[in-house]
């Protein structure tokens, strides 16, 4: 109890708003399993009003992050959590090099009249585990009308918002793989 009282007075301190302070003992379960970590990750053991480590300040920043995209790109698509882009870590995963790899050397033939697309829809295919006509039309690359293209753009505006939440110390590398991690629609919760 003591430790769920103090949670509380901490994240009140970190000026979370009040409406944030309705359900701390779930919310920190739940960022500890989304990290794979233990409270003392973010928390100094025995004196949880402590906010001196950076990874507190950091979870506050990502939090805030978090709703921003929730209320902005993401307002009408599915919500995301912590755990859409760590699953279980830390840090969120990254693109393994030979995914990527593997999808622009079978589609070099594609890529031939546009070698400067080649990098960017390889790792676009292997992060969504998509094939190029999930975006575009068979024979006409060009063409906008599938869903999917449209949803890219919206999606764009994740690479610009993630950056407002961070110093150039600490900013996050931002890449589709880290919540889509090899599926089309990111797992929202631990399944």
């Amino acid at each position: 109890m003591r430790y769920l009282f103090a949670v509380t007075i901490a994240l009140v301190s970190a000026a979370a708003p009040a409406a944030a302070q309705d359900d701390v003992p779930s919310r920190m379960r739940a960022w500890s399993a989304a990290l794979g970590v233990q409270c003392t990750h973010c928390h100094v053991a025995d004196t949880w009003t402590d906010t001196s480590k950076p990874t507190f300040e950091f979870a506050q920043r990502m939090s805030r992050m978090v709703a921003a995209l929730n209320a902005g790109p993401l307002k009408n698509v599915e919500a995301i959590a912590c755990w859409t882009c760590h699953r279980g870590q830390a840090r969120p995963a990254r693109l393994p090099r030979p995914l990527w790899e593997g999808i622009q050397s079978a589609h070099a033939a594609d890529f031939a009249s546009k070698p400067d697309s080649a990098l960017t829809m390889s790792v676009y295919a292997a992060s969504l585990g998509v094939e190029c006509a999930h975006c575009h039309e068979t024979g006409n690359w060009a063409a906008a009308t599938r869903p999917a293209h449209a949803m890219v753009g919206k999606m764009l505006a994740i690479f610009d918002e993630i950056p407002k939440h961070f110093d150039n110390s600490r900013r996050p590398v931002t890449q589709c793989y880290m919540c889509h991690q090899g599926e089309r629609i990111p797992e929202r919760r631990p399944r």
